[in-house]
């Protein structure tokens, strides 16, 4: 009978081994891309996809710390405003099969958190009103097909698109939505000098009739 030299053999189970670790990771990250999402930077004038596998628990801690909240609904608002560019919009996410879900629970969790914080912003100060601008952008642009670029010379996806908003007004409704509407309105205008600008008072109306 042969004998295999004892390092033969141990090379071979460490090749083995690795060959096991290698094809298990690849399992992981295809099963991770089922829940993939998508955080954006902008880098200057260019906006770059960053995708989390698995990232549930990052964007949980995003929607609760409020200078990180704020630069993603930044660069959200910085993807949709890109010219030609629709694998940057962030919306494009929407129309991938694997991702329509983990995007409008995505898009739902932070325009209610948009909503959440304007209850308590300060419109008279100056930081809180910019601050009022964004959220009211966030809840403006991703409740209507109308600035969409993506619909432009595409109106067969714009169906589609539509009850997306259809949907994500619907949970803001059931959430609370237009009591955020009244006590931002309180807060800005229940006061000697209102503190709501035109532009302002223009987005919660045009909100308040959706």
């Amino acid at each position: 009978m042969f004998s295999v030299p004892q390092s033969s053999k141990s090379e071979f189970l460490d090749k083995a081994r690795q060959a096991r670790e290698e094809r298990k990771g690849h399992k992981d990250k295809e099963k991770a891309a089922t829940n993939i999402q998508a955080l954006m930077f902008v880098n200057k004038t260019e906006v770059v996809y960053s995708l989390i596998l698995g990232c549930a628990t990052r964007i949980t801690v995003i929607l609760c710390v409020t200078q990180r909240f704020e630069k993603l609904c930044r660069a959200i608002l910085a993807s949709m405003e890109v010219e030609n560019e629709p694998k940057v919009w962030y919306v494009s996410l929407a129309l991938s099969k694997d991702l329509t879900i983990p995007w409008l629970k995505q898009i739902k969790d932070v325009l209610w958190t948009c909503c959440q914080r304007l209850k308590n912003l300060k419109p008279d100060i100056l930081q809180d009103n910019k601050l009022v601008t964004l959220y009211l952008t966030m809840l403006v642009t991703f409740t209507d097909t109308s600035t969409w670029r993506i619909v432009r010379g595409k109106e067969a996806l714009r169906p589609a698109l539509t009850r997306f908003c259809e949907n994500i007004m619907g949970h803001l409704n059931q959430k609370g939505f237009y009591s955020t509407l009244q006590i931002l309105l309180t807060n800005g205008l229940a006061r000697s000098k209102p503190s709501l600008s035109k532009g302002t008072l223009t987005a919660i109306f045009t909100l308040s009739l959706r």
